[in-house]
């Protein structure tokens, strides 16, 4: 019975959601300050030419009034003109009209003067008086008679108090229309990032109804910035494919190669249980014993090849001396125990650096020499190592039957061997080999000598040429 599917908790760094919100919603915000600033420096300068206006009007009204009769100044004070900027309730205004002495005519004559001297434009300026900021504008008139000449100068001045009420209902308003369009726009993008999102969320739902057997590509139609993403998965996915594919391929050639061994073990045992003659039983526990180290060979062979496999989809290469993997297979693959055989051994001088797996590499030179020892014949076994150009040439030539043009290719697949080949062996030597030099980008080989034999020949990419 199957147990409960395991659970994979997975621990949130954050949200993306959450952190373009707050992103944006900071923009908005920083925008939304700086249209406050923007209103409120607006309103102040129009409601300060508003006022200014009628300061300035007002002061030349008073002007226009004064007249220098037998040397003697009069002034017909304009109360319109005062009157209009009394409009604003909560202000008061003050004048003063003065000679060009500075004596006072008529007015307030503790009016604060302005800061600089000014030529015939009227001058504005701000001065505390009477408790408050007050908002003054200087002119000045000159007078010709017949009998005298003069210079009038005209101060005007009225609080702030309108003005600053008419900036702050205009700050009041912009407010308002900030605070709408903020909300709008806040709106807005709350929908976009949820647009933004969907191909996600579609994606994920897609994932979460699959099969888990179902390996096929993503729907490619998402937004340009998760093109990758998709195409990332798609390859991940295609390589998970292939493994599985390889996995239950190499489980069902498994079974099918272990089962023929285990049924003549089992035949093989029942028969030698039914022997009662010693010789025959001897004859039977001879037989089992072969089936046996026939069936640990294809064992090893067998993790040998789910070894390979697996290291050759890692692809965790390094630069490495091939020169000192070849003597290291060598000396593993020679028998440790009963007589050696003879090696011709032709290494060119300095390292050979390629860039690979060194297992792998190892293992691929030791079940050539195992092939080449077996098969081999009673000359030399004969091992060179030279370089070519860009490539490192590894040649194993033994004096056996050689192969022929119809094995050459057969011998490379999984269990497949040579028509003519020895039995014993699993069929799985070369098919190593060739897995492990085409995943560092070489090829191999397979050519007869003139003078009999067989030469493999492995090709590899030297490392930085």
């Amino acid at each position: 019975m199957a147990g409960p599917m395991a659970t994979v908790e997975i621990r949130a760094s954050g949200s993306l959601r959450r952190t373009l919100m707050l992103y944006l919603g900071a923009l908005l915000a920083v925008f939304a300050v700086a249209l406050l600033f923007a209103a409120r420096d607006y309103g102040q300068r129009a409601a300060n030419r508003s006022y200014d206006h009628l300061l300035v009007s007002s002061a030349l009204s008073i002007a226009d009034s004064v007249a220098l009769v037998d040397g003697q100044w009069q002034v017909d004070l304009p109360y319109a003109a005062l009157d209009l900027l009394s409009m604003a309730e909560e202000d008061r205004v003050f004048y003063r009209v003065a000679d060009s002495r500075g004596v006072t005519i008529t007015g307030y004559e503790d009016l604060p003067l302005a800061s600089r001297k000014q030529g015939n434009s009227p001058q504005l300026f701000d001065a505390a008086y009477s408790g408050e900021t007050v908002r003054f504008v200087v002119v000045k008139r000159s007078f010709a008679a017949a009998s005298a000449q003069g210079e009038v100068q005209v101060q005007v001045g009225q609080t702030r108090r309108a003005r600053a009420a008419l900036a702050q209902e205009m700050v009041n308003r912009a407010l308002i229309a900030i605070g709408v369009l903020s909300a709008l726009l806040l709106a807005l993008v709350a929908f976009g990032v949820h647009r933004a999102f969907r191909p996600l969320v579609r994606l994920e739902r897609e994932l979460s109804r699959r099969e888990p057997s179902d390996l096929n590509p993503l729907d490619s139609r998402v937004p340009r910035e998760m093109n990758q993403m998709v195409a990332a998965l798609n390859r991940f996915m295609e390589r998970l494919s292939s493994n599985n594919e390889t996995l239950r391929a190499f489980m069902a050639e498994a079974a099918h190669q272990m089962r023929t061994p285990l049924a003549a073990l089992r035949a093989q045992a029942q028969l030698a249980l039914d022997e009662e003659a010693p010789e025959d039983m001897q004859r039977s526990l001879r037989a089992i014993e072969r089936n046996a180290t026939h069936m640990s060979r294809l064992l090893n062979q067998l993790l040998s090849d789910a070894s390979v496999i697996h290291r050759s989809n890692l692809q965790r290469f390094a630069p490495l001396d091939l020169a000192e993997t070849v003597h290291q297979a060598l000396h593993e693959a020679l028998p440790q125990a009963g007589p050696a055989p003879r090696v011709q051994l032709a290494i060119t001088t300095g390292a050979v650096q390629v860039n690979g797996d060194a297992l792998l590499l190892r293992e691929a030179i030791k079940n050539l020499i195992d092939n080449a020892m077996k098969y081999g014949g009673d000359g030399p076994l004969q091992i060179a190592l030279t370089v070519q150009d860009a490539q490192a040439v590894l040649t194993i030539a033994d004096h056996g039957p050689g192969i022929s043009a119809a094995d050459a290719e057969r011998v490379f697949e999984r269990f497949g061997r040579g028509e003519s080949a020895p039995a014993g062996g699993a069929g799985l030597g070369l098919a190593i080999v060739k897995r492990v030099v085409e995943s560092h980008g070489g090829r191999i080989d397979l050519s007869n000598r003139a003078q009999g034999g067989l030469v493999a020949t492995i090709y590899l990419p030297r490392h930085g040429a």
